[in-house]
Protein backbone atom coordinates (compact mmCIF):
# COMPACT_ATOMS: atom_id res chain seq x y z
CA UNK A 1 0.00 0.00 0.00
CA UNK A 2 1.64 3.28 -0.85
CA UNK A 3 2.21 5.69 2.20
CA UNK A 4 1.65 8.92 0.34
CA UNK A 5 -1.82 8.21 -1.12
CA UNK A 6 -2.83 6.93 2.23
CA UNK A 7 -1.32 10.22 4.05
CA UNK A 8 -3.50 11.97 1.16
CA UNK A 9 -6.76 10.23 1.99
CA UNK A 10 -5.98 10.72 6.05
CA UNK A 11 -5.87 14.32 5.17
CA UNK A 12 -8.83 14.85 3.12
CA UNK A 13 -11.13 13.31 5.96
CA UNK A 14 -9.28 15.38 8.66
CA UNK A 15 -10.43 18.49 6.81
CA UNK A 16 -14.17 17.09 6.39
CA UNK A 17 -16.80 18.40 9.22
CA UNK A 18 -19.88 16.35 9.69
CA UNK A 19 -23.12 17.80 9.80
CA UNK A 20 -25.23 14.50 10.90
CA UNK A 21 -24.54 11.90 13.30
CA UNK A 22 -23.30 8.65 11.89
CA UNK A 23 -20.16 7.69 13.37
CA UNK A 24 -17.42 5.91 10.90
CA UNK A 25 -15.22 3.53 12.98
CA UNK A 26 -12.35 2.07 11.45
CA UNK A 27 -12.22 -1.45 9.96
CA UNK A 28 -7.99 -2.19 9.97
CA UNK A 29 -8.82 -6.01 10.24
CA UNK A 30 -12.25 -6.10 7.29
CA UNK A 31 -16.21 -5.88 8.52
CA UNK A 32 -16.75 -9.08 10.20
CA UNK A 33 -20.46 -9.70 9.63
CA UNK A 34 -21.74 -6.73 8.93
CA UNK A 35 -22.84 -5.55 5.09
CA UNK A 36 -19.49 -3.71 3.82
CA UNK A 37 -20.58 -1.16 0.64
CA UNK A 38 -17.78 0.93 -1.09
CA UNK A 39 -19.98 3.83 -2.34
CA UNK A 40 -18.43 5.13 -5.71
CA UNK A 41 -18.39 7.94 -7.68
CA UNK A 42 -16.94 7.86 -10.80
CA UNK A 43 -15.05 11.09 -10.37
CA UNK A 44 -12.32 13.30 -8.37
CA UNK A 45 -13.57 14.04 -4.81
CA UNK A 46 -13.47 17.70 -5.34
CA UNK A 47 -16.62 17.08 -7.85
CA UNK A 48 -17.93 14.27 -6.25
CA UNK A 49 -18.38 15.99 -2.65
CA UNK A 50 -20.61 18.87 -4.25
CA UNK A 51 -22.87 15.96 -5.41
CA UNK A 52 -25.96 15.87 -3.18
CA UNK A 53 -26.96 12.75 -4.22
CA UNK A 54 -23.81 11.13 -3.28
CA UNK A 55 -23.74 12.56 0.16
CA UNK A 56 -27.60 10.98 0.91
CA UNK A 57 -26.81 7.38 -0.54
CA UNK A 58 -24.15 7.88 1.73
CA UNK A 59 -25.83 8.66 4.58
CA UNK A 60 -28.80 6.50 3.92
CA UNK A 61 -26.77 3.29 3.69
CA UNK A 62 -24.87 3.80 6.55
CA UNK A 63 -27.76 4.66 8.57
CA UNK A 64 -29.01 0.82 7.74
CA UNK A 65 -28.79 -1.68 10.71
CA UNK A 66 -25.44 -3.72 10.71
CA UNK A 67 -24.62 -2.08 7.47
CA UNK A 68 -21.05 0.43 6.47
CA UNK A 69 -20.65 2.55 3.46
CA UNK A 70 -17.10 4.25 2.69
CA UNK A 71 -16.87 6.09 0.18
CA UNK A 72 -14.32 5.61 -3.01
CA UNK A 73 -13.19 8.27 -5.53
CA UNK A 74 -11.41 8.62 -8.97
CA UNK A 75 -8.28 9.05 -8.14
CA UNK A 76 -6.53 12.53 -9.60
CA UNK A 77 -4.23 11.78 -12.32
CA UNK A 78 -0.97 11.81 -10.19
CA UNK A 79 -2.85 9.91 -8.37
CA UNK A 80 -3.66 6.64 -10.74
CA UNK A 81 0.22 6.88 -11.61
CA UNK A 82 0.69 6.05 -7.64
CA UNK A 83 -1.83 3.44 -7.64
CA UNK A 84 -0.37 1.78 -10.94
CA UNK A 85 3.69 2.39 -9.97
CA UNK A 86 3.18 1.09 -6.20
CA UNK A 87 0.62 -1.90 -7.12
CA UNK A 88 -1.53 -0.55 -4.78
CA UNK A 89 -5.09 -1.42 -5.10
CA UNK A 90 -7.42 1.40 -5.08
CA UNK A 91 -9.30 1.38 -1.62
CA UNK A 92 -11.68 3.48 0.26
CA UNK A 93 -11.40 7.07 2.23
CA UNK A 94 -12.81 6.06 5.38
CA UNK A 95 -10.68 3.06 6.47
CA UNK A 96 -8.26 3.08 3.19
CA UNK A 97 -9.55 -0.73 3.17
CA UNK A 98 -9.07 -2.38 -0.46
CA UNK A 99 -12.06 -1.86 -2.56
CA UNK A 100 -12.21 -5.77 -3.86
CA UNK A 101 -12.38 -6.54 0.10
CA UNK A 102 -16.00 -5.22 0.03
CA UNK A 103 -19.26 -7.33 -0.42
CA UNK A 104 -20.47 -4.62 -2.35
CA UNK A 105 -19.12 -1.73 -5.05
CA UNK A 106 -22.26 0.87 -5.57
CA UNK A 107 -21.53 3.54 -7.89
CA UNK A 108 -23.39 6.51 -7.67
CA UNK A 109 -23.74 7.74 -11.53
CA UNK A 110 -25.45 11.49 -12.78
CA UNK A 111 -23.47 11.52 -15.69
CA UNK A 112 -22.79 9.76 -18.96
CA UNK A 113 -19.24 10.69 -19.51
CA UNK A 114 -18.24 9.56 -15.97
CA UNK A 115 -19.24 5.75 -17.60
CA UNK A 116 -15.11 5.20 -18.86
CA UNK A 117 -14.24 6.05 -15.06
CA UNK A 118 -16.50 3.25 -13.91
CA UNK A 119 -14.16 0.70 -16.14
CA UNK A 120 -11.00 2.59 -14.68
CA UNK A 121 -12.01 2.33 -11.25
CA UNK A 122 -12.64 -1.65 -11.69
CA UNK A 123 -9.28 -2.10 -13.20
CA UNK A 124 -7.48 -0.10 -10.24
CA UNK A 125 -9.54 -2.02 -7.86
CA UNK A 126 -8.41 -5.23 -9.89
CA UNK A 127 -12.19 -6.33 -10.08
CA UNK A 128 -12.94 -7.81 -13.31
CA UNK A 129 -14.75 -5.48 -15.77
CA UNK A 130 -17.68 -7.50 -17.29
CA UNK A 131 -20.08 -8.94 -14.80
CA UNK A 132 -19.37 -12.57 -16.53
CA UNK A 133 -16.66 -12.45 -15.52
CA UNK A 134 -16.70 -12.03 -11.95
CA UNK A 135 -17.10 -15.17 -8.91
CA UNK A 136 -18.44 -14.89 -5.74
CA UNK A 137 -15.04 -13.85 -4.75
CA UNK A 138 -15.18 -10.19 -6.01
CA UNK A 139 -18.06 -7.78 -4.91
CA UNK A 140 -21.51 -7.61 -6.29
CA UNK A 141 -21.37 -4.23 -8.41
CA UNK A 142 -24.40 -2.40 -8.21
CA UNK A 143 -24.82 1.45 -9.89
CA UNK A 144 -27.83 3.96 -9.45
CA UNK A 145 -28.27 7.78 -9.79
CA UNK A 146 -29.99 10.15 -12.46
CA UNK A 147 -28.57 8.36 -15.61
CA UNK A 148 -28.98 5.15 -14.57
CA UNK A 149 -32.71 5.99 -14.09
CA UNK A 150 -33.30 7.33 -17.58
CA UNK A 151 -30.98 4.59 -19.58
CA UNK A 152 -28.93 1.52 -17.97
CA UNK A 153 -28.53 -0.38 -20.67
CA UNK A 154 -24.92 1.05 -22.02
CA UNK A 155 -23.59 -0.25 -18.68
CA UNK A 156 -25.63 -3.60 -18.58
CA UNK A 157 -22.34 -5.81 -19.30
CA UNK A 158 -20.18 -4.32 -16.36
CA UNK A 159 -23.08 -3.76 -13.44
CA UNK A 160 -24.86 -6.61 -11.92
CA UNK A 161 -27.91 -4.98 -11.10
CA UNK A 162 -29.21 -1.29 -11.40
CA UNK A 163 -31.54 0.96 -8.90
CA UNK A 164 -34.08 2.33 -11.50
CA UNK A 165 -35.46 5.02 -9.03
CA UNK A 166 -34.77 7.04 -5.50
CA UNK A 167 -32.61 5.94 -2.74
CA UNK A 168 -35.14 6.96 -0.01
CA UNK A 169 -37.57 4.32 -0.94
CA UNK A 170 -35.29 1.48 -2.28
CA UNK A 171 -32.66 1.44 0.56
CA UNK A 172 -34.32 -0.23 3.39
CA UNK A 173 -35.29 -3.57 2.05
CA UNK A 174 -32.24 -3.69 -1.10
CA UNK A 175 -29.99 -3.21 2.46
CA UNK A 176 -31.98 -6.08 4.32
CA UNK A 177 -31.36 -8.91 1.28
CA UNK A 178 -28.13 -8.06 0.85
CA UNK A 179 -27.57 -8.41 4.40
CA UNK A 180 -29.00 -11.21 4.66
CA UNK A 181 -28.01 -13.21 1.63
CA UNK A 182 -24.33 -12.43 3.16
CA UNK A 183 -25.59 -13.75 6.46
CA UNK A 184 -26.33 -17.24 4.68
CA UNK A 185 -23.59 -17.60 2.26
CA UNK A 186 -25.70 -17.13 -0.55
CA UNK A 187 -24.66 -17.33 -4.14
CA UNK A 188 -24.68 -14.15 -6.71
CA UNK A 189 -26.89 -16.06 -8.64
CA UNK A 190 -29.44 -16.10 -5.72
CA UNK A 191 -28.66 -12.91 -4.18
CA UNK A 192 -29.67 -11.80 -8.01
CA UNK A 193 -32.90 -13.91 -8.20
CA UNK A 194 -33.84 -12.64 -4.84
CA UNK A 195 -32.85 -8.71 -5.68
CA UNK A 196 -35.33 -9.21 -8.90
CA UNK A 197 -37.89 -9.02 -6.82
CA UNK A 198 -37.72 -5.89 -5.31
CA UNK A 199 -39.24 -2.99 -6.47
CA UNK A 200 -37.26 -0.87 -8.76
CA UNK A 201 -34.65 -3.38 -8.86
CA UNK A 202 -33.16 -4.47 -12.67
CA UNK A 203 -30.76 -7.55 -13.35
CA UNK A 204 -30.02 -7.16 -16.85
CA UNK A 205 -28.80 -10.40 -17.02
CA UNK A 206 -32.12 -11.92 -16.20
CA UNK A 207 -33.07 -10.25 -19.94
CA UNK A 208 -31.91 -10.90 -23.17
CA UNK A 209 -32.76 -8.84 -26.38
CA UNK A 210 -32.48 -9.50 -29.95
CA UNK A 211 -32.12 -6.79 -32.84
CA UNK A 212 -33.53 -6.24 -36.60
CA UNK A 213 -31.39 -6.78 -39.14
CA UNK A 214 -31.16 -2.82 -39.77
CA UNK A 215 -30.11 -2.61 -35.55
CA UNK A 216 -32.92 -1.65 -33.84
CA UNK A 217 -34.53 -3.51 -31.29
CA UNK A 218 -36.76 -6.62 -31.80
CA UNK A 219 -37.93 -7.55 -28.26
CA UNK A 220 -36.71 -7.41 -24.84
CA UNK A 221 -37.55 -10.76 -23.24
CA UNK A 222 -37.38 -11.23 -19.49
CA UNK A 223 -36.51 -15.01 -18.03
CA UNK A 224 -39.52 -16.20 -16.68
CA UNK A 225 -39.62 -15.42 -12.99
CA UNK A 226 -38.55 -11.72 -14.03
CA UNK A 227 -41.07 -8.91 -14.70
CA UNK A 228 -42.06 -7.61 -18.02
CA UNK A 229 -41.07 -3.89 -17.02
CA UNK A 230 -39.12 -2.86 -14.17
CA UNK A 231 -41.18 0.06 -12.51
CA UNK A 232 -39.48 3.32 -11.22
CA UNK A 233 -39.59 4.04 -7.24
CA UNK A 234 -39.83 7.30 -5.97
CA UNK A 235 -40.32 9.14 -2.77
CA UNK A 236 -43.76 10.04 -2.65
CA UNK A 237 -43.61 12.12 0.83
CA UNK A 238 -40.72 14.61 0.50
CA UNK A 239 -41.08 15.38 4.28
CA UNK A 240 -40.02 11.95 5.39
CA UNK A 241 -36.76 12.17 4.24
CA UNK A 242 -34.76 15.16 3.98
CA UNK A 243 -31.72 15.90 1.49
CA UNK A 244 -28.84 17.89 2.90
CA UNK A 245 -25.05 17.68 3.13
CA UNK A 246 -23.83 15.51 5.56
CA UNK A 247 -19.94 16.31 5.29
CA UNK A 248 -18.84 19.63 4.67
CA UNK A 249 -15.46 20.11 3.15
CA UNK A 250 -12.96 23.06 1.56
CA UNK A 251 -11.76 20.80 -1.15
CA UNK A 252 -14.39 20.78 -3.91
CA UNK A 253 -15.94 22.97 -5.52
CA UNK A 254 -18.53 24.38 -3.61
CA UNK A 255 -16.25 24.60 -0.68
CA UNK A 256 -17.52 24.21 2.89
CA UNK A 257 -21.56 25.04 1.25
CA UNK A 258 -24.17 23.36 3.21
CA UNK A 259 -26.63 22.02 0.48
CA UNK A 260 -30.13 21.80 1.29
CA UNK A 261 -32.67 20.08 -1.44
CA UNK A 262 -35.82 22.13 -1.69
CA UNK A 263 -37.91 20.24 -4.33
CA UNK A 264 -37.57 17.13 -6.87
CA UNK A 265 -38.66 17.01 -10.01
CA UNK A 266 -40.18 20.58 -11.82
CA UNK A 267 -43.64 21.31 -13.12
CA UNK A 268 -42.80 23.49 -16.13
CA UNK A 269 -42.52 20.43 -18.21
CA UNK A 270 -39.79 21.89 -20.75
CA UNK A 271 -39.81 19.28 -23.29
CA UNK A 272 -35.72 19.33 -23.18
CA UNK A 273 -35.52 18.38 -19.96
CA UNK A 274 -35.15 15.10 -17.87
CA UNK A 275 -35.53 16.17 -14.83
CA UNK A 276 -39.40 17.10 -15.52
CA UNK A 277 -39.95 13.69 -16.63
CA UNK A 278 -37.68 11.16 -14.54
CA UNK A 279 -38.34 12.85 -11.66
CA UNK A 280 -42.00 13.29 -12.07
CA UNK A 281 -44.80 14.69 -10.36
CA UNK A 282 -43.04 17.38 -8.69
CA UNK A 283 -42.65 17.62 -5.33
CA UNK A 284 -41.85 19.65 -2.45
CA UNK A 285 -40.66 19.91 0.87
CA UNK A 286 -42.11 21.91 3.98
CA UNK A 287 -40.22 25.02 4.51
CA UNK A 288 -40.61 25.49 8.23
CA UNK A 289 -38.46 21.79 8.51
CA UNK A 290 -35.93 23.15 5.75
CA UNK A 291 -35.07 25.86 7.79
CA UNK A 292 -35.15 23.92 11.05
CA UNK A 293 -32.73 21.23 9.47
CA UNK A 294 -30.25 24.57 8.11
CA UNK A 295 -29.76 25.92 11.14
CA UNK A 296 -29.43 22.84 13.49
CA UNK A 297 -26.75 20.92 10.75
CA UNK A 298 -24.74 24.49 9.79
CA UNK A 299 -22.75 26.77 11.86
CA UNK A 300 -23.38 30.86 11.42
CA UNK A 301 -21.12 31.88 8.58
CA UNK A 302 -21.75 28.74 6.51
CA UNK A 303 -22.85 29.19 3.07
CA UNK A 304 -26.16 27.19 2.79
CA UNK A 305 -26.89 26.18 -0.79
CA UNK A 306 -30.36 25.88 -2.18
CA UNK A 307 -30.68 23.02 -4.59
CA UNK A 308 -33.59 22.44 -7.39
CA UNK A 309 -34.78 22.31 -10.53
CA UNK A 310 -36.65 25.90 -10.26
CA UNK A 311 -35.73 27.13 -6.74
CA UNK A 312 -37.45 31.10 -7.90
CA UNK A 313 -40.58 28.86 -7.93
CA UNK A 314 -40.19 27.07 -4.79
CA UNK A 315 -43.35 28.54 -2.00
CA UNK A 316 -41.75 28.80 0.95
CA UNK A 317 -38.41 30.45 -0.62
CA UNK A 318 -38.94 34.13 1.08
CA UNK A 319 -39.37 32.88 4.69
CA UNK A 320 -36.87 30.32 4.43
CA UNK A 321 -34.19 32.62 3.05
CA UNK A 322 -34.99 35.76 5.39
CA UNK A 323 -34.60 33.67 8.52
CA UNK A 324 -31.57 31.47 6.84
CA UNK A 325 -29.74 35.00 6.53
CA UNK A 326 -31.17 36.51 9.75
CA UNK A 327 -29.20 33.42 11.61
CA UNK A 328 -26.02 35.13 9.80
CA UNK A 329 -25.93 31.97 7.13
CA UNK A 330 -25.14 33.77 3.80
CA UNK A 331 -27.32 32.26 0.91
CA UNK A 332 -26.55 30.43 -2.63
CA UNK A 333 -29.28 30.28 -5.41
CA UNK A 334 -28.82 28.34 -8.32
CA UNK A 335 -30.26 29.15 -11.38
CA UNK A 336 -33.71 31.23 -11.58
CA UNK A 337 -36.47 31.56 -14.02
CA UNK A 338 -36.74 34.70 -15.08
CA UNK A 339 -40.83 34.40 -14.86
CA UNK A 340 -41.00 34.28 -11.62
CA UNK A 341 -38.04 36.73 -10.33
CA UNK A 342 -39.79 38.98 -7.71
CA UNK A 343 -38.09 42.77 -6.36
CA UNK A 344 -38.90 40.36 -2.99
CA UNK A 345 -36.54 37.51 -4.27
CA UNK A 346 -34.27 39.90 -5.97
CA UNK A 347 -34.11 41.89 -2.09
CA UNK A 348 -33.49 38.32 -0.81
CA UNK A 349 -30.52 37.59 -2.89
CA UNK A 350 -29.04 41.30 -2.65
CA UNK A 351 -29.08 40.75 0.84
CA UNK A 352 -27.24 37.19 0.59
CA UNK A 353 -24.08 38.93 -0.99
CA UNK A 354 -24.20 36.65 -3.57
CA UNK A 355 -22.33 38.49 -6.80
CA UNK A 356 -23.31 36.35 -10.08
CA UNK A 357 -26.62 35.01 -10.96
CA UNK A 358 -27.59 32.79 -13.55
CA UNK A 359 -30.43 33.25 -15.50
CA UNK A 360 -31.04 30.16 -18.40
CA UNK A 361 -33.20 32.02 -21.07
CA UNK A 362 -31.82 28.52 -22.67
CA UNK A 363 -32.58 30.17 -26.85
CA UNK A 364 -32.20 33.23 -28.81
CA UNK A 365 -35.39 33.00 -29.65
CA UNK A 366 -39.10 33.45 -28.89
CA UNK A 367 -39.92 30.44 -31.92
CA UNK A 368 -37.23 28.58 -30.30
CA UNK A 369 -38.22 29.06 -26.83
CA UNK A 370 -41.80 27.87 -27.69
CA UNK A 371 -40.69 25.09 -28.96
CA UNK A 372 -38.87 23.94 -25.90
CA UNK A 373 -41.49 24.84 -23.70
CA UNK A 374 -39.81 27.44 -21.76
CA UNK A 375 -42.28 30.05 -21.81
CA UNK A 376 -41.00 33.26 -20.95
CA UNK A 377 -40.17 36.16 -23.10
CA UNK A 378 -37.42 38.74 -24.11
CA UNK A 379 -39.27 41.07 -21.97
CA UNK A 380 -39.34 39.05 -19.49
CA UNK A 381 -35.59 38.04 -19.58
CA UNK A 382 -34.34 41.64 -19.85
CA UNK A 383 -36.66 43.11 -16.80
CA UNK A 384 -35.63 40.15 -14.77
CA UNK A 385 -31.93 41.23 -15.49
CA UNK A 386 -33.15 45.21 -15.12
CA UNK A 387 -34.59 44.44 -11.16
CA UNK A 388 -31.07 42.43 -10.65
CA UNK A 389 -29.04 45.42 -11.71
CA UNK A 390 -30.70 47.70 -9.75
CA UNK A 391 -29.91 45.30 -6.43
CA UNK A 392 -26.32 45.81 -7.07
CA UNK A 393 -25.47 42.91 -9.02
CA UNK A 394 -23.76 42.97 -12.51
CA UNK A 395 -22.35 39.62 -13.33
CA UNK A 396 -24.34 37.19 -15.02
CA UNK A 397 -24.21 34.20 -16.46
CA UNK A 398 -26.26 32.97 -19.49
CA UNK A 399 -27.06 29.98 -20.24
CA UNK A 400 -27.77 28.79 -23.88
CA UNK A 401 -28.66 25.78 -25.99
CA UNK A 402 -27.72 25.66 -29.63
CA UNK A 403 -28.59 22.69 -31.94
CA UNK A 404 -32.37 22.62 -30.68
CA UNK A 405 -35.01 20.92 -33.18
CA UNK A 406 -36.00 22.80 -36.24
CA UNK A 407 -32.95 25.58 -34.91
CA UNK A 408 -31.98 27.96 -37.61
CA UNK A 409 -29.24 30.62 -38.40
CA UNK A 410 -31.78 33.40 -37.25
CA UNK A 411 -31.97 31.41 -33.62
CA UNK A 412 -28.44 31.52 -33.38
CA UNK A 413 -28.11 35.41 -34.33
CA UNK A 414 -30.55 35.80 -31.61
CA UNK A 415 -28.63 34.50 -28.86
CA UNK A 416 -26.14 37.33 -30.03
CA UNK A 417 -28.66 39.50 -30.25
CA UNK A 418 -30.24 38.93 -26.58
CA UNK A 419 -27.25 39.30 -25.41
CA UNK A 420 -26.32 42.31 -26.72
CA UNK A 421 -29.49 43.69 -25.06
CA UNK A 422 -29.00 42.17 -21.78
CA UNK A 423 -25.94 43.95 -22.08
CA UNK A 424 -27.03 47.24 -22.60
CA UNK A 425 -29.90 47.37 -20.05
CA UNK A 426 -27.91 46.46 -17.91
CA UNK A 427 -25.04 49.25 -18.66
CA UNK A 428 -28.02 51.60 -18.82
CA UNK A 429 -28.86 50.70 -15.00
CA UNK A 430 -25.33 50.86 -13.94
CA UNK A 431 -24.51 54.35 -15.21
CA UNK A 432 -22.74 56.28 -12.78
CA UNK A 433 -21.88 52.97 -10.27
CA UNK A 434 -18.54 52.08 -9.60
CA UNK A 435 -17.49 48.67 -11.09
CA UNK A 436 -18.21 47.52 -14.61
CA UNK A 437 -21.31 44.77 -15.55
CA UNK A 438 -19.57 41.21 -16.13
CA UNK A 439 -21.80 38.55 -18.96
CA UNK A 440 -20.26 34.83 -19.14
CA UNK A 441 -22.20 33.06 -21.74
CA UNK A 442 -22.38 29.31 -21.52
CA UNK A 443 -23.37 27.47 -25.01
CA UNK A 444 -24.59 23.69 -24.42
CA UNK A 445 -24.92 22.04 -27.41
CA UNK A 446 -28.56 20.15 -27.03
CA UNK A 447 -28.49 16.19 -26.23
CA UNK A 448 -31.68 14.47 -26.85
CA UNK A 449 -32.60 12.55 -23.28
CA UNK A 450 -34.43 9.08 -22.77
CA UNK A 451 -37.85 9.76 -21.27
CA UNK A 452 -38.11 13.05 -22.71
CA UNK A 453 -40.57 14.76 -25.37
CA UNK A 454 -37.46 15.09 -27.88
CA UNK A 455 -36.20 11.28 -27.17
CA UNK A 456 -36.97 10.77 -31.08
CA UNK A 457 -34.89 13.63 -31.99
CA UNK A 458 -31.75 13.44 -33.36
CA UNK A 459 -28.36 15.14 -32.04
CA UNK A 460 -26.68 17.78 -34.36
CA UNK A 461 -23.75 17.56 -36.37
CA UNK A 462 -21.07 18.34 -34.77
CA UNK A 463 -19.36 20.51 -37.73
CA UNK A 464 -22.89 22.00 -37.55
CA UNK A 465 -22.36 22.65 -33.99
CA UNK A 466 -18.78 23.96 -33.73
CA UNK A 467 -19.74 26.62 -36.72
CA UNK A 468 -22.77 27.79 -34.33
CA UNK A 469 -20.05 28.19 -31.34
CA UNK A 470 -17.65 30.16 -33.89
CA UNK A 471 -21.01 32.22 -34.90
CA UNK A 472 -21.59 33.42 -30.95
CA UNK A 473 -17.87 33.99 -30.47
CA UNK A 474 -17.75 36.04 -33.67
CA UNK A 475 -21.37 38.17 -33.37
CA UNK A 476 -20.33 38.87 -29.65
CA UNK A 477 -15.98 39.30 -30.32
CA UNK A 478 -16.58 43.23 -29.57
CA UNK A 479 -18.62 43.15 -26.83
CA UNK A 480 -16.35 44.41 -23.73
CA UNK A 481 -17.09 42.40 -20.72
CA UNK A 482 -18.66 39.63 -22.12
CA UNK A 483 -17.05 36.25 -22.63
CA UNK A 484 -18.67 32.99 -23.93
CA UNK A 485 -17.43 29.33 -22.77
CA UNK A 486 -18.73 26.46 -25.02
CA UNK A 487 -18.62 22.79 -24.17
CA UNK A 488 -17.05 21.09 -26.85
CA UNK A 489 -19.34 19.23 -29.20
CA UNK A 490 -17.44 15.94 -29.74
CA UNK A 491 -17.91 15.24 -26.02
CA UNK A 492 -21.49 16.14 -26.00
CA UNK A 493 -21.62 13.60 -29.14
CA UNK A 494 -20.49 11.11 -27.05
CA UNK A 495 -22.76 12.13 -23.99
CA UNK A 496 -25.39 11.12 -26.75
CA UNK A 497 -24.59 7.73 -27.81
CA UNK A 498 -24.17 6.66 -24.32
CA UNK A 499 -27.71 8.70 -23.43
CA UNK A 500 -29.44 6.77 -26.35
CA UNK A 501 -27.45 3.69 -26.39
CA UNK A 502 -28.19 -0.23 -25.91
CA UNK A 503 -25.99 -3.16 -24.43
CA UNK A 504 -24.24 -2.52 -28.07
CA UNK A 505 -22.56 0.85 -26.91
CA UNK A 506 -20.74 -0.87 -24.21
CA UNK A 507 -18.74 -2.73 -26.49
CA UNK A 508 -17.24 0.90 -27.22
CA UNK A 509 -16.54 1.77 -23.51
CA UNK A 510 -14.60 -1.44 -23.14
CA UNK A 511 -12.51 -0.24 -26.37
CA UNK A 512 -11.98 3.06 -25.33
CA UNK A 513 -11.06 1.50 -22.17
CA UNK A 514 -8.26 -0.43 -23.47
CA UNK A 515 -7.21 2.43 -25.94
CA UNK A 516 -6.47 4.91 -22.57
CA UNK A 517 -9.26 7.05 -24.02
CA UNK A 518 -8.75 7.33 -27.73
CA UNK A 519 -12.42 7.85 -28.64
CA UNK A 520 -11.63 8.33 -32.43
CA UNK A 521 -10.04 5.14 -32.35
CA UNK A 522 -12.78 3.73 -30.39
CA UNK A 523 -15.41 4.50 -32.89
CA UNK A 524 -13.87 3.22 -35.61
CA UNK A 525 -12.25 -0.54 -33.75
CA UNK A 526 -16.38 -1.36 -33.00
CA UNK A 527 -18.24 -3.52 -35.98
CA UNK A 528 -21.30 -0.93 -34.06
CA UNK A 529 -21.75 2.78 -36.51
CA UNK A 530 -22.25 5.22 -33.24
CA UNK A 531 -23.70 7.38 -35.74
CA UNK A 532 -27.04 4.92 -35.87
CA UNK A 533 -27.75 6.22 -31.87
CA UNK A 534 -25.88 9.86 -32.28
CA UNK A 535 -27.52 11.04 -35.62
CA UNK A 536 -30.29 8.95 -36.74
CA UNK A 537 -34.31 10.19 -36.12
CA UNK A 538 -36.02 8.10 -34.42
CA UNK A 539 -39.90 6.33 -35.71
CA UNK A 540 -42.64 6.62 -33.62
CA UNK A 541 -42.97 2.60 -33.40
CA UNK A 542 -39.27 2.11 -32.17
CA UNK A 543 -38.77 -0.14 -29.47
CA UNK A 544 -36.37 2.07 -27.43
CA UNK A 545 -33.54 0.71 -25.26
CA UNK A 546 -34.73 2.06 -21.90
CA UNK A 547 -38.26 1.12 -22.68
CA UNK A 548 -38.61 -1.50 -20.35
CA UNK A 549 -38.90 1.21 -17.58
CA UNK A 550 -41.61 2.52 -16.14
CA UNK A 551 -41.48 5.77 -15.52
CA UNK A 552 -44.68 6.78 -14.62
CA UNK A 553 -45.98 8.60 -17.66
CA UNK A 554 -47.63 7.51 -20.86
CA UNK A 555 -45.70 7.36 -24.09
CA UNK A 556 -47.83 8.49 -26.20
CA UNK A 557 -48.09 11.74 -24.21
CA UNK A 558 -44.83 12.63 -24.61
CA UNK A 559 -45.17 11.73 -28.63
CA UNK A 560 -47.61 14.19 -28.39
CA UNK A 561 -45.65 17.05 -26.97
CA UNK A 562 -42.93 16.08 -29.48
CA UNK A 563 -45.82 16.56 -32.78
CA UNK A 564 -46.67 19.65 -30.66
CA UNK A 565 -43.13 21.30 -30.67
CA UNK A 566 -43.51 21.50 -34.09
CA UNK A 567 -46.53 23.09 -34.27
CA UNK A 568 -44.97 25.76 -32.28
Amino acid sequence: MSSKLIAKAKKLLAQETRTWPSGQPSFPNGFGEKLSIALAYPHRYYTAMSNLGFQTVHRLFNEQPNTVCQRVFLPDPEDVAEYRRTETPLFSLESQQPVRSFDILAFSISYENDYPHLLQMMELARIPLRNQERTGADPLVMAGGATVLMNPEPLADFVDFFVIGEAEVIAGPLIQVLREGKVQGKSKEELLNELMTIEGIYVPQFYSVTYRPEGTIESWIPRETAPPRVKRVWLKNLNSSLTVSSLLTPNTELSGMFLLELSRGCHRRCRFCAGCYTYFPHRVRDGPRLQEMALRASGPGTKVGLVGAAISDYPDLLSLGREVLHSQRPLSFSSLRVDSLTPELADLIRDSGQKTITLAPEAGSERMRRIIRKGFTEQEIIHAAEVLTDRGIRSFRLYFMIGLPEEKTEDIKGIVDLTKKIRHHIRERSRGKKGAERILLSLNPFVPKPGTPFQWHPFEDVRNLNEKIKMVRRGLRQEKGVSVAADVPKWSYLQTLLSRGDRRVGRFLLAAHALGGNWPQAYRSVDVNPDFYVYRERAWEENFPWDFIDHGINKELLWAEYQQAFKE
